[in-house]
């Protein structure tokens, strides 16, 4: 009887550990600690210049990405939209959907070449844009 009740306790800590230990990681997954470690490339840009009607202006980063996955996801780190370009000698250029401020996109399908990073955004000349890739899909929105 009294190894059974010991046998319980040991068990109840055990399943306390296991599940305090589950709730850290998964906070620590969604923490900007976290996103940080994971951030591939940063591909900021200052807007070389405001598009017009006439005019769509796209500013590339110096930073070549690569991916390992197969699967470039891009967050928009801006109050603003963006739409973001992928540029690969020998291809077409791969180009996102809108993404709003804080969100992410996804590019499928980009192994073994390198991508330099362009960006649009209607903003006015030498604002900041700020955008981090993922090498993989990671969708969660940015928070500040």
């Amino acid at each position: 009887m009294v190894v059974k009740k010991k046998v319980t306790i040991a068990f109840v800590i055990i399943g306390i550990l296991a599940i305090s230990t589950m709730i850290i990681f998964s906070t620590y997954k969604s923490s900007e600690a976290y996103r940080k470690a994971k951030t591939q490339w940063e591909c900021s840009v200052v807007c070389a210049e405001k598009s017009t009607p006439d005019s769509y202006v796209i500013t590339y980063s110096d930073t070549k990405i690569l991916s390992n996955t197969g699967v470039l996801t891009v967050q928009n780190r801006n109050n603003f939209d963006i739409t973001v370009h992928l540029l690969c000698e020998g291809k077409q250029e791969l180009v996102s959907d809108s993404i709003p401020a804080g969100g992410c996109y996804s590019f499928q399908n980009v192994t073994d070449k390198e991508y330099t990073v362009g960006i649009h955004a209607e903003v006015d000349e030498n604002t900041d844009i700020k955008a981090f890739v993922y090498d993989g899909k990671d969708t969660e929105p940015y928070t500040r």
